[in-house]
C-alpha cells in the first residue's frame, strides 16, 4: 500500500446536507484503505474527518435567485479560487454535491482543464431547468443519483449515471429510545412534543422561524405543549434561544432522537421534511423566500409540490405552507389536524413507510459511489 500514489480529490459540499452527505463518501474510502487526500469547499465535520478546508462552507450558504445575485461577487471569488487549486494541484478528479448554480459552472470549468468531475446528487431537472440535463451531459464524467424517478429521465436524455438510493437512510439513526428522550428532557405522558426545524441557513431561519414560534404560541393555548427546535451547524444558538425562552434549543447531533420523540414537527421544505418522513413522524413543511425569489421561480417551476416527500408520494400527504400561506395561523390550523386526527397520523406514517421502502438499496450509496470513483481512478 506505501507504494501507491496519494490521489487528490476536490470536494465541493457548500450546504449542510451535502456535507452529511460527503462525510459518508469520505469515510467510506478511509475504510477501504484508499491513498486519497480530499480538499475543497466544506464544513466542521468534514474538517473533522481528515478533509483539507480551503473554504468553508458558510461563506456560500444562501438562499434563492435574488440572495445568490446580490453575493455574485463572492460566489466568482471562491469559484476562481477553487478552479486555481485543482489546476495548480493537478487533482485527478472531482466531486460536486448538490449547489447546481455553482457547481455547474464550476464543472464545466473543471472539464475543460482536463479533470473528470463526478456529481453526486442531481439538480433538480425533473421540476424545473431542465435544460441542465444539457450541462451535465457535456460536463460531467458520471452523475449519482437517489431517487428512482431520475432513473428514465438520464436513461431518456444518455447522460452516464448510477443509481445510488438515497444516502439518508445510511445516516437516519436514533441513539435514545423515545420514551427515553421524553423522560430525560421533561415531557411528561400527557404532554405533546412538537419540534421545529427552521432549515440549516441565516436566510431560512430568518424567513420562517418567526412564523413557527407564532405557530407555537397559538397551540399553546390548546395543547400541553413541549417544544424543542433543532439548530443546525452553521446557525448561531444564541439567535434561536432568544426567539422564545420556552423553547428548548438541542444540536444538530440530537435531531434524529428528537425527531424519533416528537407527535409532529413543523418543517422547512429541504432534507429535514424527509428525515421526519424516514422516521415516521407526521409533520408540516413550511417554506418561504424573497418576493422577487419567489415570482421569478415560479415561471419554471414544473410541477406544484415543494416536499420531497409529497414529490415522492406523487401527491400532497403532508401540507404545504408556501410563501403567503406561510403565516402562524395557517401553521397552527395544519398543526391542530395531526393532533386532532389520529387517522391523518396513521395514514401519513403509511406512506411513509412506502416512500422509504422506494428509497433503499442493499448497497450504501458511499460504497457505490467510492468503488466507482476508486474503479476510474485505477484505469
Amino acid at each position: 500500500m506505501r507504494g501507491r500514489p496519494v490521489k487528490n480529490i476536490l470536494l465541493v459540499a457548500a450546504e449542510n446536507s451535502a456535507e452529511t452527505y460527503a462525510v459518508q463518501v469520505l469515510k467510506e474510502f478511509q475504510a477501504r484503505g484508499d491513498r486519497i487526500h480530499f480538499w475543497g469547499i466544506g464544513g466542521d465535520r468534514l474538517a473533522a474527518s481528515g478533509f483539507e478546508n480551503l473554504v468553508h462552507n458558510r461563506s456560500l450558504s444562501m438562499v434563492g435567485i435574488v440572495e445568490v445575485v446580490a453575493h455574485l461577487w463572492r460566489i466568482r471569488r471562491v469559484l476562481n479560487l477553487v478552479l486555481r487549486q485543482a489546476r495548480q494541484r493537478q487533482a485527478d478528479a472531482a466531486l460536486l454535491i448538490d449547489y447546481p448554480d455553482f457547481n455547474l459552472r464550476l464543472a464545466r470549468r473543471l472539464r475543460r482543464a482536463g479533470i473528470p468531475v463526478y456529481y453526486y446528487i442531481s439538480p433538480t431537472v425533473w421540476a424545473w431547468r431542465y435544460s441542465r440535463v444539457e450541462q451535465i451531459r457535456r460536463w460531467v464524467s458520471r452523475l449519482f443519483i437517489i431517487f428512482p424517478f431520475e432513473v428514465p429521465i438520464y436513461e431518456k436524455e444518455k447522460v452516464t449515471f448510477t443509481y445510488t438510493g438515497h444516502p439518508l437512510l445510511a445516516e437516519v439513526r436514533v441513539s435514545e429510545a423515545r420514551d427515553e428522550f421524553r423522560r430525560r428532557h421533561g415531557v411528561a405522558a400527557g404532554d405533546i412534543l412538537l419540534a421545529l426545524l427552521p432549515g440549516s441557513r441565516e436566510a431560512e431561519v430568518r424567513l420562517l422561524l418567526g412564523e413557527m414560534i407564532g405557530a407555537v404560541r397559538l397551540l399553546r393555548r390548546e395543547f400541553p405543549l413541549k417544544v424543542f427546535l433543532q439548530k443546525a451547524q452553521n446557525i448561531h444558538k444564541e439567535q434561536l434561544a432568544a426567539a422564545d425562552p420556552d423553547i428548548r434549543v438541542l444540536d444538530q447531533e440530537q435531531g434524529f432522537d428528537l425527531l424519533n420523540a416528537a407527535d409532529a414537527v413543523i418543517t422547512t421544505c429541504g432534507t429535514s421534511n424527509l428525515e421526519a418522513a424516514l422516521l415516521g413522524v407526521p409533520f408540516v413543511a413550511v417554506y418561504r423566500v424573497n418576493r422577487l425569489t419567489y415570482i421569478l421561480g415560479r415561471r419554471f417551476v414544473k410541477i406544484g409540490l415543494y416536499s420531497i416527500v409529497n414529490i415522492l408520494a406523487g401527491r400532497q400527504i403532508a401540507a404545504e405552507l408556501i410563501q403567503k400561506e406561510c403565516r402562524a395561523e395557517r401553521i397552527f390550523e395544519e398543526i391542530k389536524k395531526i393532533l386532532d386526527k389520529p387517522r391523518l397520523r396513521e395514514e401519513m406514517r403509511g406512506e411513509f413507510l412506502r416512500i422509504k421502502a422506494s428509497l433503499q438499496q442493499e448497497e450504501k450509496p458511499a460504497a457505490i459511489i467510492c468503488r466507482q470513483i476508486a474503479a476510474d481512478l485505477a484505469g
